[in-house]
């Protein structure tokens, strides 16, 4: 990088202060809005697959329905290529968890034995879309009581996901137009405050690269100090998050299956793709700025 244009670009904007600190707040708030949106994202998909890692059809059985019947029932069903894993809960391994969930309160605890719970099979399918057919051909077994799937919970989420992908998508769209937009509005008032200047330079013989290069140095510098300053502030921000459990320590990505980052480890991947987003922004305004104001 040639220190003649650094030194044309750091005058140019010096000169143009007031629209250089619109332009970069701008473009930060941008960046701003594009990391939150990455990060929703990411952090609902890995709230997503634990639901759907979690999410289970519970098949209870009746009370003259031995042990013996069930566990041959739970063979059978683990031949079927819909079905990931089946856990086996016996009354009495009912009773432990229920005693672990209320253990602060004696009396209720007094008032049960492990005669009154029953017995269950926990299903989890190998695909979620499956469960709610697998729930429905569970009614049918004799010896069932009831079967429960809280299939509206991860739809609830995914309805949710939903929603926040599309005002996300709608926001980052419309900032990245108007910081291409402040960008080139920038470099035209910076061509025009300095066409004599230009013109004089290209007349005692300065080089094309040498009028244009400052220009598209200034866009990039917008760029880049943007999402620079973005990018710190979603480091920080994750991080306290993450201190206080309010973001998973780590989160997964969506398109690589049983893949997991830790969050400390996403937020500095998330830094570097936004100052490279933030360069590539600055360049293109300053570029077709460039390209449609300076005609040589």
């Amino acid at each position: 990088m040639n220190d003649k244009y650094i030194k044309n670009t750091l005058n140019n904007i010096k000169r143009e202060k007031l629209l250089s600190i619109t332009n970069v707040s701008i473009m930060t708030l941008t960046f701003l809005i594009l990391g939150i949106f990455i990060t929703v994202i990411a952090v609902s998909q890995s709230i997503l697959r634990t639901l759907e890692q979690q999410a289970q059809v519970t098949i209870f059985f009746k009370d003259d329905f031995t042990e013996d019947k069930i566990l041959a029932l739970k063979d059978q069903l683990s031949g079927d290529e819909r079905i990931f894993n089946i856990n086996f809960v016996s009354k009495e391994d009912a009773y432990n968890i229920f005693r672990e969930i209320n253990k602060d309160d004696p009396i209720l605890l007094e008032s049960v034995t492990s005669s009154i719970l029953p017995a269950s099979l926990e299903v989890r399918a190998k695909d979620l879309g499956d469960l709610p057919k697998l729930a429905e051909e569970f009614n049918q077994f004799d010896g069932v009581e009831e079967v429960r799937f809280f299939s509206d919970v991860i739809g609830r989420f995914k309805k949710f996901s939903t929603i926040a992908y599309t005002a996300g998508f709608v926001l980052v769209f419309v900032f990245f137009v108007i910081s291409y937009s402040v960008v080139i509005a920038t470099l035209r008032t910076t061509i025009h405050s300095k066409g004599t200047e230009l013109e004089v330079m290209k007349l005692v013989g300065a080089t094309n690269a040498y009028v244009k290069m400052p220009l598209i140095y200034q866009g990039i510098f917008y760029g880049f100090v943007a999402s620079f300053v973005s990018g710190a502030l979603l480091v920080f921000v994750i991080n306290i998050m993450v201190h206080f459990r309010a973001v998973p320590v780590s989160i997964g990505l969506g398109f690589l299956p049983n893949f997991s980052i830790s969050s400390l480890l996403f937020s500095f991947i998330l830094w570097f793709v936004l100052i490279l987003s933030g360069a590539l922004l600055g360049f293109l305004g300053s570029f077709f700025a460039v390209k449609r104001y300076l005609k040589y």
